[in-house]
């Protein structure tokens, strides 16, 4: 039944042939030459000396296999070149066993380093070779104690628990189950309690995950009886640190407490880093709920200590802005907040460039569309399979082949109807989604241009106010003045009077132009272009983007600059979509100050600039900042829509694309960006005078 699964499975991912892989070959070989150089630094001197003396391929497979074993959990990159040194190794040798095992462990390493899709890819193909009984001889590695068919088998149960992990990295959590709970049924088939006992130790920890607390304890307990029973105690401190977490959800903190300790001490005497950081972060978050001030901090300090022993391929999937954020929270339990602060903003910028990897990860891995593929794969193995029962139809029976073409042809219609249906379903839902993302951005820009409108008009209005009571107060003396028959006194107050209603008035204009010129600016029209001074609306939207910031975080504050070309003529846009750039543009811009000002010292004064000038029939406009500045690594992506570098919830990753095409699209004009990390960034705007 499997077999069958998986040959669906991987019908897009077929094998590379051997001879197609001999160059291939050559090729990985020179460029894996410096790699080796670095890794075999590293080496334990018994490895370093059998990869030196090994004399035959076998050997040197051997050799190369105790190397990835050595790498595997501690160093990712290196323990990925062993893998794909064992790679070239059996593939050069046609041991397909082999080169399943070495497509897996580097579809592991994959996994475990974000890269998702190309995990994926290595796993399939695993599955590809694993899954043809034929290829169960075709191993250096069958012992006298295992027969081939027992060999494949084993490497069928690692890849499904491979496979299951990969699942659970990307969420795919059903997926995740059924292939744990395949691989343990492959393994108690062949009698390897190691594998039974992984499976029942992650499949506890989903159920953890899952809130299914009794099954959770039935799946650690038979783990931690199996890891005593065998003497496999590497993996003891993971699934005392899982019955800590069943536990404490089950309100037992003492006995909880004691497991935590338990895992501590089984993970240091394993010399197992990762579930020692793993074991570390529960009873640091356990002591920072108890508000128990002192442990909470030894133990954050610890996980951040052992993390940074992992290095960082290895510790990518647990976070270290996590060690950080606990360090931030048990500072702040302290109240020690320098130390708090300190660490908050360093956990900010860690878990924002995970989280930016691990999203890019995602989107690379979705967009295989993996479950469709499935489906897809299902039906397309179906098709063979009658396809191929008509032609053994065929040979009995011609006169029934023109029936069967007419079945065919009708089944592949039905196929097309369903497969149109759900992609007219996906489109459908696409362009909801994108509908939405849209209408919030639109939303976020209008919150920040009616905050900064609020603020602008409230000066005048406050004016307004103070000067009627003052009015008020005048009128009041006058009242007396008359009584007494003071003329003197009468006309000096009449004089403040009216001085003070002129004031009134102006300040009553300013409001009033305010109104006027931004519902101009907001007005539902057709578009259409009009001469605009750009001066007046670069000024007026700097300061309604400064102001709506400071609408949200009062302790905020900038320099506004302005180099304003006195002599630039009016020019033909569209004045809405003008506005939206600029406050896209400077929005971003207080953005970036707003962040480094969080992390740097007294000495930064954050400092936004808008220039204006015309050349040669263009005006051109641009806008400066000296905050965070834009990595290399992003630069090309900030203009494509729903990319976003800020935090969930704080950007749809729209403004920039809609700039973009606004200026480019709209206007026929032309946008740059000018950016150092952590120095600052300037966008410059090109527009055509008429």
């Amino acid at each position: 039944m499997w077999r069958g699964r998986v040959r669906s499975l991987l019908f897009s991912y077929q094998l590379i042939n051997f001879i197609g892989m001999k160059s291939v070959i050559k090729i990985l070989l020179i460029l894996l030459i410096p790699a080796l150089a670095v890794a075999q630094q590293h080496l334990p001197d018994s490895i370093i000396l059998a990869l030196k003396n090994a004399s035959n391929d076998s050997l040197r497979y051997r050799a190369k296999m105790q190397a990835y074993f050595y790498f595997e959990e501690t160093n990712r990159d290196s323990a990925l070149y062993y893998a794909n040194q064992t790679l070239l190794l059996a593939t050069k040798n046609n041991k397909q066993l082999l080169v399943a095992r070495a497509f897996a462990n580097k579809g592991y390493q994959l996994t475990n380093t974000g890269q998702y899709a190309e995990a994926l890819k290595n796993l399939l193909q695993a599955f590809a070779i694993v899954e043809e009984p034929k290829n169960a001889s075709n191993s250096w590695m069958i012992t006298p104690q295992s027969t081939p068919e027992k060999h494949r088998l084993l490497m069928l149960s690692l890849i499904h628990h491979m496979f299951a992990i990969l699942m659970e990295r990307t969420q795919n959590t059903q997926q995740e189950i059924y292939h744990f709970k395949e691989a343990k049924r492959i393994a108690q088939k062949i009698d390897n309690p190691l594998r039974v006992l992984l499976a029942d130790m992650n499949l506890g920890n989903e159920y953890i995950n899952l809130n299914r607390i009794d099954s959770a304890l039935i799946f650690e307990t038979a783990a931690r009886n199996l890891a005593i029973k065998t003497g496999q105690r590497r993996y003891l401190g993971y699934i005392l640190t899982c019955l800590g977490d069943i536990a404490l959800k089950k309100g037992n903190k003492a006995k909880a407490e004691q497991f935590y300790y338990e895992g501590i001490q089984s993970s240091k005497e394993q010399n197992n880093m990762v579930s020692l950081t793993r074991v570390y972060l529960r009873i640091t978050n356990f002591y920072l709920v108890e508000k128990q001030k002192d442990s909470s901090l030894y133990f954050a300090k610890k996980m951040l200590e052992t993390f940074r022993t992992l290095g960082p391929t290895t510790g990518q999937q647990l976070n270290i802005g996590i060690a950080y954020q606990n360090l931030y929270n048990s500072y702040k339990l302290r109240k020690q907040l320098d130390s708090a602060f300190k660490y908050a903003g360093v956990a900010l910028t860690a878990k924002d460039s995970i989280n930016k990897e691990r999203i890019a990860s995602l989107a690379r891995f979705q967009s295989l569309s993996f479950r469709e593929q499935l489906r897809l794969q299902d039906l397309e193995k179906e098709k063979v399979i009658y396809q191929s029962k008509i032609r053994t139809y065929t040979l009995l029976a011609g006169l029934g082949v023109f029936l069967v073409i007419a079945l065919i042809l009708y089944r592949n219609n039905l196929q097309k109807q369903k497969a149109n249906k759900v992609l007219e379903s996906t489109l459908n839902n696409l362009k909801t989604t994108q509908t939405q993302l849209i209408q919030s951005e639109k939303m976020a820009s209008l919150g920040e241009l009616t905050a900064g409108i609020a603020h602008e008009i409230q000066n005048p209005l406050n004016f307004v106010n103070n000067f009627s009571e003052v009015n008020t107060e005048l009128v009041d003396e006058m009242e007396q003045e008359i009584d007494k028959g003071d003329l003197t006194e009468i006309k000096a107050i009449a004089l403040d009077i009216k001085e003070n209603s002129k004031k009134i008035s102006m300040h009553g204009k300013r409001a009033d132009a305010i109104v006027k010129g931004m519902l101009q600016h907001s007005q539902v029209g057709a578009g259409a272009k009009e001469a605009t001074n750009l001066n007046a609306l670069a000024d007026e939207c700097m300061r309604l983007a400064y102001h709506g910031l400071r609408s949200k975080d009062k302790s905020f504050n900038a320099e506004l600059v302005t180099h304003l070309d006195e002599t630039l003529p009016l020019s033909n846009v569209i004045p809405q979509d003008i506005v939206r750039v600029m406050l896209n543009l400077f929005n971003n811009a207080f953005y970036a100050v707003n962040q480094k000002q969080k992390t740097s010292g007294d000495s930064y004064k954050p400092e936004v600039s808008v220039t204006t000038a015309s050349e040669n029939g263009q005006v051109i406009i641009k806008v400066k900042d000296n905050g965070v500045g834009i990595p290399d690594a992003i630069k090309e992506k900030i203009m494509q829509p729903f990319f976003t570098t800020k935090p969930t919830g704080e950007g749809t990753g729209l403004g920039l694309s809609l700039t973009y095409d606004m200026v480019v699209k709209g206007h026929g004009g032309s946008i740059l960006v000018n950016s150092t990390e952590g120095q600052g960034t300037e966008f410059i705007i090109t527009l055509s005078i008429k």
